[in-house]
């Protein structure tokens, strides 16, 4: 047989250059359809997340507004039903993320002469609906918003209902329990329609055909494309393991079976602690891998195009075309080893090589764009992780942190520590001089977490900063912020504060309380909490009154501040830390330093908790008052 120049370039440059180009473009399409399928994986697990956490920091804010409810009735302020029902109308036009807001009283509990009293708001076309619940048709104390709550002691989501006779609409409700003179006295709650829940379901688009849904505690569909299903089927029905793992409360990826049209698709789901419930994200698998299989025909075509242009190459021209194609080979080799800079110049002397060489940058322009997608991507996700530690940054700068705070005064001792839930929080608090003697010191917390809280927190302690004074009394200090507060702020926002003064010669104390936890006084023999007069949280409304308590400490007496992240803290069987823990915890460490007292708070929560993640922020504040200093220091 003869051996030609065709016959050599296909044996010994042809067959070898073929294999090195099939192979790198191979690898190349390999390495693309992994990449945009992680990507497409990674993208469903971030929107899952996201749009859960959207969710869940709603249902956490307006967790906030029963329990204000609660403490604002425990005031005594609202003692006719034209108060109550007036006040519950404000909640529900201030508060257009609520679907309603009632307000129930337990036998004989508004009036001795009723024996029940319940009036409910709802939000209707033309703006707050008001119903009385306490009905013969509608008998709430059987109700589980009214029960659970009562039974429990603490407050509670229900799993979702239709409330006929109430807002005749399918809901989820939170109920607050509250009390009067230490014995229960009724329920607060609000209620999230379900249709709210659709709406965001539906606001959110996942591709051409992909979709969200989300489940209840019991695994019941509260929003699904097949609108049938909605509180009428489960997901466990549709598919077991994805719902054990709902119902559960995970968050994950699964490749299973579309619960909707029964195909292959990628799920997937995360936990909204907040309401008990779980959302899931749903690609079909077609659509999911519709870009990387793409990416990966287009590579092996264009592949497949350089290849027969090669061989076309190599049979009609010789040496002039063997330079090209070595040089393409090599450029091919730096792609596959991840050199994607690599752009070849069109002049070979055939047209089939040029082709060729056109065919791979674009395939290096492809591949090159969408690196810089995901490179884009990981920057953005980068800068806001940043902007956000810088804002933790700034927020902790606004609170003191440097002990002890006041090293040349004798006469007390103080410590606090700040551990916010997420990036940045809402709690404060603060201590500084207003003359030689009057220290003043207060903590809060603020209804909301992240960016909005934060700031809300900063404008409360600026003004409360540059009202305090000895020469205003304290509650006409505390109303004039609180209107203030009302005044500039319309976002809803309020915050519960307990604010003092502390003589430091003589121990005399002095403190309002504004919808916040009671302070514990530790006593050398024992530890009582201060009750004093209860006063509605700053910022809730405006023209309200405010009263102080005053109390005398002796020589050694500590005092501990918390907010109510320390007593509702919860561990992984959803049990709270309780204010029982807390006294036990201060009984052991009372007589210790104050910042043990607090370190050993905070570290006692932390054990409680495990492993779960931490739901609200944490503040926490003790100070003790030795005695007056030594005249002779």
């Amino acid at each position: 047989m003869k051996v030609t120049l065709s016959t050599r370039l296909i044996t010994w440059v042809g067959i070898p250059a073929a294999l090195v180009l099939g192979f790198v473009v191979w690898n190349a399409s390999r390495r693309s359809f992994d990449r945009v399928a992680a990507q497409t994986e990674e993208l469903a697990r971030l929107m899952a997340r996201s749009s859960a956490a959207k969710i869940e920091t709603e249902l956490s804010r307006v967790q906030k507004i029963p329990e204000m409810i609660g403490r604002t009735l425990e005031t005594g302020q609202f003692d006719t039903p034209a108060k109550v029902e007036d006040f519950l109308r404000q909640v529900v036009e201030k508060n257009p993320e609520i679907y309603g807001s009632c307000v129930a009283f337990k036998p004989n509990g508004f009036d001795p002469n009723v024996n029940a009293y319940a009036p409910y708001f709802y939000r209707g076309p033309k703006g707050p609906v008001f119903q009385q619940l306490a009905k013969p048709d509608y008998n709430y104390f059987q109700w589980d918003w009214y029960r659970l709550p009562r039974d429990d002691g603490h407050s509670v989501w229900t799993e979702p209902y239709f409330d006929e006779g109430g807002g005749e609409a399918i809901m989820i409700t939170y109920s607050a329990p509250f009390r009067r003179d230490d014995l229960f006295w009724g329920i607060a709650t609000i209620d999230i329609a379900i249709s709210q829940l659709i709406r965001e379901g539906q606001s959110v688009h996942i591709g051409r055909g992909g979709y969200i849904f989300i489940v209840s505690k019991q695994g019941r569909f509260l929003t699904f494309p097949d609108e049938k299903k909605i509180m009428q089927a489960t997901i466990q029905d549709a598919n077991a393991e994805l719902g054990d793992r709902m119902r559960a409360e995970e968050s994950g990826f699964l490749r299973a079976r579309d619960p909707w049209q029964d195909r292959p698709a990628w799920i997937a789901y995360a936990p909204v602690h907040a309401g008990g419930l779980s959302l899931a994200v749903v690609y079909p698998e077609e659509e999911a891998l519709a870009g990387a299989r793409h990416l990966r025909n287009e590579l092996l075509t264009t592949g497949a195009v350089g290849l027969l242009g090669l061989l076309g190459a190599i049979f009609f021209v010789a040496r002039t075309s063997s330079r090209p194609i070595a040089e393409l080979a090599r450029a091919a080799q730096l792609v596959a080893d991840g050199d994607l800079e690599q752009r070849l110049s069109a002049t070979a002397p055939t047209e089939e090589v040029r082709n060729l060489m056109t065919a791979f940058n674009k395939m290096t322009r492809d591949l090159q764009m969408r690196m810089q997608e995901l490179r884009y991507t990981t920057t953005v996700k980068e800068r806001f992780e940043g902007e956000l530690n810088a804002a933790r940054s700034i927020q902790m700068s606004l609170v003191p942190k440097h002990f002890p705070a006041f090293p040349g005064r004798t006469e007390f001792d103080v410590h606090a520590l700040l551990r916010p839930a997420r990036e940045i929080g809402g709690d404060l608090y603060d201590f500084y001089f207003l003359d030689d003697e009057w220290l003043c010191f207060l903590i809060g917390d603020v209804s909301g977490k992240g960016v909005p809280a934060a700031l809300f927190m900063a404008v409360t302690k600026t003004l409360l900063k540059a009202s305090s004074s000895r020469r205003v009394p304290m509650a006409e200090m505390i109303a004039h912020v609180n209107d203030e507060l009302c005044e500039q702020t319309d976002s809803g926002m309020f915050v519960s504060l307990l604010y003092a003064h502390l003589n430091t010669r003589t121990g005399a104390l002095e403190f309002c309380n504004a919808g916040h936890p009671a302070p514990y006084l530790l006593g050398a023999n024992n530890t009582r909490q201060l009750t004093g007069a209860k006063n509605v949280a700053v910022g809730a409304m405006s023209a309200l009154d405010f009263q102080s308590t005053a109390v005398q400490l002796s020589p050694g007496d500590a005092l501990f501040f918390y907010t109510d992240g320390v007593t509702e803290a919860l561990d992984r069987s959803d049990h709270f830390y309780s204010c029982t823990r807390l006294e036990c915890v201060l009984h052991d460490v009372g007589n210790l330093p104050v910042e043990k007292i607090t370190r050993g708070v905070v570290r006692d929560v932390r054990t409680f908790c495990g492993e779960r993640e931490q739901s609200d922020d944490i503040s926490v504040m003790a100070l003790r008052w030795v005695g007056p200093a030594n005249s002779g220091d």
